[in-house]
C-alpha cells in the first residue's frame, strides 16, 4: 500500500471514530406535570431548553385544554439532547439522560416528570 492512500485511509478512520464520539444523541419521551397558574408554560419550556444538551423539545397535551386541572397541567413531553457538552466533560451515556430528566424537574412551575428507560432512544 502505498504512503498516501494509507494517509488517506487512517485519516478517513480517525475521522469516523471521532464523528461516532461526538454524535451521542438521544430522544427521551415522558410526561410533564406543571402548574401553569403559577407560571406559563411557555416560560417552562423556555428554561428547559436552557438545559444544556437539550436542543429541542416538542409536547403534545393529552386532553383537551378546557379538560386539564390548570394546578396540574400534562403534557408529553419530547426532548431531543446532543451530548457534545458533557464529552468534552468526561463522556455522555444513556445513564445521563437520567440527570437531565432530573433537571427538568428542578425547573420552576414544574410539579413532576416521569419518563422511563425504555422511553430513551439513540438518535
Amino acid at each position: 500500500m502505498k504512503y498516501n492512500s494509507l494517509r488517506t485511509l487512517v485519516k478517513e478512520e480517525l475521522k469516523k471514530v471521532i464523528n461516532e464520539d461526538y454524535q451521542d444523541k438521544y430522544k427521551m419521551v415522558g410526561t410533564l406535570i406543571t402548574d401553569i397558574k403559577e407560571r406559563p408554560q411557555k416560560e417552562i419550556y423556555s428554561d428547559i431548553r436552557a438545559i444544556p444538551g437539550i436542543t429541542v423539545i416538542s409536547s403534545e397535551e393529552p386532553l383537551a385544554y378546557s379538560d386539564q386541572n390548570l394546578n396540574k397541567f400534562k403534557a408529553i413531553l419530547s426532548v431531543k439532547v446532543d451530548g457534545y457538552p458533557f464529552i468534552t466533560k468526561g463522556g455522555f451515556s444513556r445513564e445521563k439522560m437520567m440527570d437531565i430528566a432530573q433537571d427538568i424537574r428542578r425547573v420552576p412551575g414544574v410539579k413532576a416528570f416521569f419518563t422511563k428507560d425504555d422511553n430513551i432512544s439513540s438518535l
